[in-house]
């Protein structure tokens, strides 16, 4: 019996899913449509059936049915380990063309291209056509010679990039982690084992252990993603190094950052043969140090710290901004996101000089077809903000985070039905009760008569209830009976789902902490309003005459109006303040003001104002630009602070460009207008703290 190579897929996929998978799963893991996975599974019963083997569906899955030898018998066919995998799409023959142009070690025809991979020379041309845009990103080159073939020209190290970024973008995590568990080379029917098996088998073994011996150490925080691309990566330097294709050149290293990263790759490296570990160079380790610290990274959540990056943060909130107004959906208070952004977006910065391509990645091209729109403002804020420094394909990644929150949004959406009920109040009354009961997806009811309809503004109301029919009625509705049945809650519930997805039930909120004792929460609920009244009671706008005064001399001049309440040592703070601006531009493009900043064992107490100054100062802008500061926001914190105080803090720094009219406050508002944009703001967090 032969099956295609995508009933060879199917198969195996079931046989290792015993309990049965959905369309869904199918279409994911082989990436092919809906309609493709019905054809396939139409023509694999028949094919099946020469083994005894039926193929069977209940409860919307498919698995497979028939006796133990039966099944081994299958399974032994479909793991032959000369088996070999017809590539089944285009994108990934283009990814495994691209691999084979990278790792052969001669010059190689198109023709003999053609016949590796079955297909015609003009389909390998036109492969190649795809697949140099890809590699001009990394300054790699097609190099054509005539009468001879092709071979790539490039950097190692753009090299190995490329190889580490297309295998990993191929392989499947579930499947890579189960051939390490094995001893051999697997079988290449699936495309996740036809790209393992262009790995070398021992290398990736040995890299593994290197890593899996520093698992604690150095990689506790790694995703399963994360570690099957450092293992990729590892692997196939090790190989290359094996080939004496070693890394002789590298741009932007910088040693005092990748130092302890660079001690990490010497102990991974000291894993393999004696053959590699003298091949080992300065460039070696600085390209794998380059790696680990790109999957490493982090980022600090205090504005206040000297390592808050409020560069990214300003970008961040400009980016989420921008894609609220052209998308027309609010995503600037979803805290969530601010904040998974920082981290994403942090790191895909640094990592840039080691990114790795994604050729083929079928999960990103879901998402991206699911919210197409969304996409194309995401893509092009992102490259307004960040002017062309993160790769296009980062677009969808970033897209990504804003699904999600676009997602959960409408899962936390209150949800606000009207009832129209002609039957009388006590009828009325019952109807809502059991509805509260029943369908408690929806937070908000309100019981109308009929002749009350003309009074209300009913597009605020998500679901119209009645019990009688409205004939004429020009919004959507849906008749129940005064005891609301069981197939109409089933019926509303289904409703909700399709109209709001998965609906969080929200429950009464109170005043919790982390205690229940009702002494503790109200002290607690106490010294938050004192902190928040302390530091409202400081806020202001003032005129600050410094003619005559460079930037240092006007730092000290503003710290040492605070002593000594809130400041015990001017001097110190003022070179704080000075240095923290030489490190990191801290003034917002086009708009006269900048976030001075620190954190200081010199200063007493949390401490903001807005200072207007006589004379402007030229600053760095967070655009790399030079600006003229006109008005400062002060912004001091003692070095150990509570995390209330931190949010306090921290919310009015990332309020600056929440909304226009925020902007405007800060940018041109009085002392009272301050106030009571920062009294919003503090009522918020405290609103937010532990109300669960």
């Amino acid at each position: 019996m032969n099956l295609s190579s995508r009933e060879s897929e199917i198969s195996l996929l079931l046989l290792k899913n015993p309990n049965g998978l959905g369309i869904a799963d199918l279409m994911k893991n082989i990436h092919v449509s809906r309609r493709t996975i019905y054809r396939e599974l139409s023509s694999l019963e028949t094919s099946l059936a020469h083994l005894a083997i039926s193929l069977t569906k209940e409860d919307g899955s498919y698995y497979l049915v028939g006796s133990k030898e039966n099944l081994d018998e299958l399974n032994s066919m479909l793991v032959q380990p000369n088996k070999q995998a017809t590539i089944s799409s285009v994108e990934t023959r283009q990814s495994a063309l691209a691999c084979k142009l990278l790792t052969v070690n001669k010059i190689t025809t198109i023709g003999a291209l053609a016949d590796e991979f079955e297909v015609s020379v003009s389909t390998i041309t036109q492969d190649l056509k795809v697949i140099e845009g890809i590699f001009n990103d990394y300054q790699l080159d097609i190099s054509r010679i005539k009468a001879k073939g092709i071979e790539i020209i490039g950097k190692e190290s753009n090299v190995r990039r490329v190889i580490s970024g297309i295998l990993s973008s191929e392989i499947n995590e579930y499947e890579f982690f189960e051939f390490l568990m094995n001893d051999t080379a697997i079988g290449s029917i699936t495309t996740s084992q036809y790209f393992i098996n262009l790995l070398d088998v021992d290398l990736v073994k040995q890299a593994n252990e290197a890593i899996q011996s520093r698992i604690k150490t150095d990689f506790s925080n790694f995703s399963d993603s994360q570690l099957k691309q450092l293992i990729i990566i590892l692997a196939v330097s090790a190989k290359r190094i094996e080939d004496k294709r070693v890394i002789s050149h590298l741009n932007h290293i910088d040693q005092s950052n990748l130092f302890k990263y660079q001690h990490v790759a010497i102990e991974l490296f000291n894993q393999f043969s004696e053959t590699i570990r003298d091949r080992i160079s300065l460039m070696e380790l600085g390209f794998m140090a380059q790696q680990i610290q790109g999957m490493s990274f982090s980022i600090s959540n205090n504005v206040l710290l000297d390592d808050y990056d409020l560069q990214l943060s300003y970008q961040v909130r400009s980016l989420i901004k921008q894609v609220s107004d052209s998308f027309g959906y609010d995503f600037k208070t979803d805290d969530t996101l601010f904040n998974d952004l920082m981290a994403h977006i942090g790191s895909a910065l640094k990592r840039q000089i080691s990114q790795l391509p994604e050729i083929n990645n079928p999960v990103l091209k879901n998402v991206i077809s699911n919210y197409p729109q969304l996409y194309e403002r995401v893509k092009d804020s992102l490259k307004d903000v960040f002017d062309d420094r993160l790769p296009s394909s980062e677009a969808a990644y970033v897209l990504i985070h804003f699904a999600s929150a676009f997602e959960q949004q409408r899962q936390d959406k209150i949800i606000s039905a009207l009832v129209v009920c002609a039957n009388g109040i006590g009828t009325a009354r019952v109807l809502k009760s059991r509805l509260k009961k029943t369908v408690p997806e929806i937070s908000n009811y309100r019981v109308s008569r009929v002749a009350e309809l003309s009074k209300l503004d009913l597009k605020q109301y998500d679901l119209i209830l009645s019990t009688i029919f409205l004939p004429g009625f020009k919004y959507p509705y849906k008749v129940i009976s005064p005891l609301l049945l069981q197939n109409e809650i089933r019926e509303i519930k289904d409703y909700l789902n399709d109209q709001f997805g998965a609906i969080e039930v929200k429950r009464g909120l109170s005043i919790s902490g982390k205690t229940n004792d009702p002494i503790t929460k109200l002290n607690n609920l106490y010294d938050e309003l004192s902190v928040s009244k302390k530091l409202l009671k400081h806020i202001e706008v003032k005129k600050i005459d410094n003619r005559d005064y460079n930037l240092q001399q006007t730092l000290l001049l503003l710290s040492r109006r605070l002593r000594p309440e809130f400041v015990s040592d001017a001097d110190k703070v003022a070179t704080a303040l000075f240095q923290r601006m030489e490190r990191a531009p801290v003034g917002l493009p086009n708009t006269g003001m900048g976030l001075v900043h620190t954190t200081n064992e010199a200063v007493i107490e949390p401490f903001f104002s807005i200072y207007e100054l006589s004379n402007w100062i030229v600053i760095k802008g967070m655009d790399h630009k030079a600006m003229n500061l006109k008005r400062c926001f002060f912004m001091l914190a003692p070095r150990e602070m509570n995390d209330f105080s931190a949010d306090l803090m921290g919310g009015i720094s990332s309020s600056i460009i929440d909304s226009e009219s925020n902007l405007k406050v800060y940018q041109h508002g009085n002392t009272n207008e301050l106030k009571e944009l920062v009294s919003e703001l503090f009522l918020d967090a405290i609103k937010q703290r532990d109300w669960k």
